[in-house]
């Protein structure tokens, strides 16, 4: 196997999460949606806040990996909710599910050695496949450990 190919594992590897702690899906598949919305002492956001978060933030790097004209929501307000909580289990659940289908999305470009992990892009020539996706699994990976942490306090709470 080449290094290339070692990188390309390596990087999927780390979107997936599994080398050092439990992955997000497996994370929020566990947390009742009566929590998602339940503001803690000490946590500055609640569970779906960073949940929907994750998910705003892997929308862009995905949608600008794809193609890197892509307008980005504006900062900060854009990659955050307006509520505390879904308005719904089934929006819950909506986000769970593209968080999945986008880091998938993510790991299937890493994946296709078609795509240059390297190759500058258009739009910025100092960003490249490489970048979005180690941006992705470490943005991912540093939320998830807050919702791992808050969903804990949570429980204990109860």
């Amino acid at each position: 196997m080449d290094n290339t190919q070692q990188l390309r594992e390596r990087l999927v590897k780390l979107l997936q999460q599994g080398s050092a702690f439990k992955p997000l899906p497996e994370t929020l598949k566990t947390i009742p949606l009566e929590v998602t919305g339940q503001q803690m002492e000490g946590f500055a956001h609640t569970v779906w806040e960073l949940t929907e978060h994750i998910r705003i933030a892997l929308h862009d790097l995905v949608e600008y990996s794809k193609d890197s004209y892509f307008e980005s929501p504006s900062w900060p307000d854009g990659f955050w909710p307006e509520n505390p909580a879904p308005a719904s289990e089934k929006e819950w659940k909506y986000s769970i599910r593209q968080i999945n289908d986008l880091r998938e999305e993510m790991i299937q470009m890493v994946k296709d050695p078609s795509n240059d992990l390297f190759e500058p892009f258009k739009a910025n020539a100092d960003h490249n496949l490489f970048r979005q996706a180690t941006i992705a699994a470490e943005h991912t990976a540093y939320h998830g450990g807050q919702i791992a942490m808050l969903s804990k306090a949570i429980e204990r709470q109860q």
